[in-house]
């Protein structure tokens, strides 16, 4: 997400200063696989399919590089790589492409009431103030452990966060 405008430049905490380095390093040195994913997912798509080596390779990048050092055992490894592999890997690539960059360009605002877990480790995590610009926020949590794969990682603090929030929803809708 690009950085909204704002009047005045917002004070970060340093969990969102330590947020906006990582999305800088994620959008300079990380973003190919989505380029890639978004051009091509036919051809890529065939290639990891025909190569089950090189759909473990992949996948094996994603799951350390978007991790918070979180220990994957080799069966983790396989059991997430087969789940991409069985439906057959352009299944989860097409979607890079359905999902254009172009619509992130312009972000409607959210008005439902929106719940976010903010986890360290996670490469395009935003400051609070830049999310409140595109969705109604009503919770917001952030923890010091977890990445882009929070309910594996970190599954107790995802599902605490998603309880209080749907709890406070439900109970002021009563």
């Amino acid at each position: 997400m690009p950085k909204p405008e704002f009047e005045k430049e917002p004070e970060y905490t340093e969990f969102e200063k330590r947020s906006i380095r990582k999305q800088h390093h994620f959008a300079i040195k990380e973003f190919a696989y989505y380029m890639v994913q978004n051009e091509i997912p036919r051809t890529l798509g065939f290639a990891m399919h025909d190569s089950p080596v090189g759909m473990l390779a992949w996948m094996m990048d994603k799951l350390y590089t978007w991790s918070d050092n979180y220990p994957w055992s080799p069966g983790e490894i396989i059991t997430w790589t087969l789940l991409h592999y069985f439906p057959g890997p352009t299944t989860g690539f097409r979607m890079y492409r359905e999902n254009g960059a172009e619509e992130k360009e312009h972000i409607q605002y959210e008005n439902t009431p929106t719940g976010v877990s903010a986890f360290a480790g996670e490469m395009e995590m935003v400051p609070r103030s830049w999310a409140e610009k595109t969705a109604n926020i009503v919770f917001w949590n952030e923890h010091e452990h977890g990445g882009h794969f929070a309910a594996w990682e970190n599954p107790q603090a995802l599902a605490e966060d998603a309880t209080t929030f749907f709890r406070s929803i439900w109970n002021e809708q009563a």
